[in-house]
């Protein structure tokens, strides 16, 4: 049954796997450099293990390109990735997939051990499958899903640690669960200290101080000795990490917070979301999930080890949502919302066998409510991930109308790109470089363009900044700037900036949010006075905003 649910849920995660873009925040690059022995990242805001995980895998995909007969070597190999690292990603994407489909037995294990028959079991099993956040983050090559799947991994054997005749074996289970999910994204501490907290609690109450102490020193012994193995890169360059982590937490607190409530409410709004939520029948089944283990009628076993699980569980939530205010990414809560589903799931299915007939069918129905739910979620997800990209529309209208243009743009182009367009983006970057003191990583030498192509067009990028960054204050950041961690550059943001370079095309990308929306002002006054003073010319609607696919339109500043 197990490898039947990994299997069904791994199918689900890899419709519409290669959905036309590679997101930004798939560091492919940087599990590319592992295989060339560069084990220290790039950037420090996660720890590298994922980066290490997605060499391995690379390595599979050498060995099946060979036999395929898609590059005849290491040469041919690396040649493929600089000219279309589609299979990279592809292949990142699919062992993020089956990290996310695991999700799917460790459900169904947990319920068989809470003495839940197959059938109610497979019920909480298909809320994993269909969870629309977890399907959605599958596609996305990054570590919070394995965050997710560890964290359920850890709910599980500390379950299974509770109750065994041999403790010590499931005392280095339960370590090598924490020390997984930690390898993934360090954040999970704000759930994992919580439960470690409580577990000790439940070992001292059942097992006496010295066996809770002896249990605690053996999983956290294997955690501090194999984590900063897997994880060798930040050793080697701690401080740099460090300094990453100092950026990392000026982009995770909000500078927009005006009330330390804020945040609640907007996890709040997220929760109840259906794609990256949990939906509203979920989210209100995971506050009263205590309610309903303290219930008579709620007949599953270790309840005090659920309510230690649903604790740290808000404790993190909370904790979290109190730190970020109302800067909430989608991503951020995919761990936290798969173990109350996990718990909810748990709760209305036990009910669905309670005495009372009026408690059987309100479980009952709640349960295919919540799973209807999801399952309208998922499908949206994955319309939208099989759905034609716009930027393919974009592109032939700007090749066709624009080729003797200089084009500002603030969506990737696949096009190609004139060697001198490409040249003023390395000169940018050398001057901040140098502005900031920091080094910029090396340039494949591949990528450099030596000759334009025949049909290549003159585009930059419009200089962007990372998402949390946008209020630092170029001349005033209290962190340490990293390459490509820079603040906004004021004089980026005047028009006549760029139409004294020769810049006469604008291609933006959700524009209305930009424009009237997002912080600071100086961006906000750039876009509103593109529209002001430029024509515009045409608009492309989202075809995929799950993706963040937006709106683009392409304003021409050449005459009246």
């Amino acid at each position: 049954m197990c490898l039947l649910l990994f299997v069904a849920a791994l199918a689900l995660r890899l419709v519409g796997v290669d959905y036309g873009y590679f997101h930004g925040d798939e560091r492919v690059n940087e599990a590319a450099k592992v295989l060339t022995g560069q084990i220290v990242p790039g950037q420090h805001f996660y720890p590298p293990f994922f980066n290490y995980l997605n060499a391995v895998a690379f390595g599979v995909l050498f060995v099946i390109g060979r036999a395929a007969d898609w590059w005849d070597g290491a040469a041919g190999f690396r040649a493929q990735y600089f000219a279309d690292p589609t299979k990279f990603y592809i292949t990142a994407r699919i062992v993020t997939a089956s990290i996310s489909a695991l999700m799917a037995p460790l459900f169904f294990l947990t319920a068989r051990r809470l003495k839940l028959d197959p059938l109610r079991a497979l019920l909480v099993a298909m809320i994993a499958m269909l969870f629309p956040l977890a399907v959605f983050m599958a596609h996305i090559a990054k570590g919070d899903t394995g965050l997710a799947t560890g964290l359920i991994g850890c709910f599980l054997a500390m379950l299974i640690r509770l109750q065994a005749n041999r403790p010590v074996r499931w005392d280095i289970a339960l370590g090598l669960c924490v020390l997984l999910t930690l390898s993934f994204k360090q954040s999970a501490v704000f759930v994992l200290g919580p439960l470690a907290l409580g577990l000790i609690v439940l070992l001292i109450r059942s097992e006496g101080q010295a066996s809770a102490l002896k249990s605690f020193l053996r999983a956290m012994g294997l955690v501090l000795v194999l984590w900063p193995i897997l994880n060798i890169g930040v050793i080697l360059d701690f401080r740099n990490f460090l300094d990453f982590q100092r950026i990392q937490a000026v982009m995770s607190i909000s500078s927009d917070q005006t009330n330390p409530l804020d945040g609640l409410t907007t996890l709040a709004r997220r929760a109840i979301e259906i794609t990256f939520g949990m939906s509203p029948v979920m989210a209100i089944i995971a506050l009263l999930t205590p309610v309903f283990l303290l219930r008579r009628e709620c007949h599953l076993p270790q309840k005090s080890a659920l309510l230690v699980i649903w604790m740290s569980l808000a404790i993190g939530t909370v904790a979290t949502a109190l730190i970020t205010g109302p800067r909430q990414p989608e991503h951020l809560w995919i761990g936290n919302f798969a173990g109350f589903l996990l718990l909810g799931g748990l709760v209305l299915a036990d009910l669905t066998r309670a005495d009372r007939p009026a408690t059987r069918i309100a479980s009952g129905l709640l349960l295919l409510g919540a799973l209807g739910l999801s399952a309208m979620g998922t499908t949206q997800t994955l319309n939208q991930a099989l759905a034609k990209p716009i930027h393919q529309d974009v592109e032939t209208y700007l090749a066709e109308t624009y080729r003797d243009r200089k084009i500002i743009t603030s969506m990737h182009l696949e096009l190609p790109q004139m060697k001198e367009a490409q040249q003023s983006e390395i000169d940018r970057l050398n001057r901040l470089a140098r502005k900031y003191d920091t080094d910029l990583p090396e340039f494949s030498q591949e990528r450099l363009i030596r000759q334009s192509a025949p049909d290549a067009l003159y585009f930059v990028n419009l200089p962007g900044v990372m998402f949390g960054l946008e209020n630092v204050d170029e001349e005033k950041q209290d962190y340490r700037v990293k390459a490509h961690a820079w603040p906004l550059q004021k004089e980026e943001w005047e028009l006549p900036y760029w139409l004294s370079r020769g810049f006469s095309v604008f291609t933006i990308q959700d524009f209305d949010y930009y424009a009237y929306s997002a912080n600071p002002e100086i961006r906000r006054t750039f876009f509103q006075t593109l529209a002001r003073d430029c024509a515009l010319k045409r608009s492309f609607s989202a075809a995929k905003p799950l993706f963040l696919e937006r709106e683009v339109r392409v304003f021409d500043c050449a005459g009246p």
